[in-house]
């Protein structure tokens, strides 16, 4: 990821997130509701082949399986709004 692409948010495996209201209007989440970001695999295929990527997720609906930060937020996570990291 670049500057542009949320890069300069640092967010990593562990990160609180506290999601703000805009946020939560576009994501369904609840204002203030705090997530962990938790360890997953995601599958990527390049169109040449096949790899296997760690990153940070979010635990979807239960019984679903874990989504990317990018299901979250958006691919160049545009839509973190006025979510905030705790440390």
């Amino acid at each position: 990821m670049n500057e542009k692409s949320g890069n300069h948010l640092n967010l990593k495996v562990g990160d609180k997130i506290k999601i703000g209201k805009k946020c939560a209007d576009k994501t369904g989440f609840k204002e203030n509701e705090i997530i962990i970001l938790i360890k997953d695999f995601f599958y990527e295929y390049n169109g040449l082949y096949d790899d296997t990527q760690i990153a940070p997720a979010i635990v979807g609906v239960p019984g679903d399986d874990y989504d990317s930060i990018f299901h979250l937020f958006g691919n160049d996570l545009e839509d973190f709004l006025d979510s905030e990291i705790i440390k």
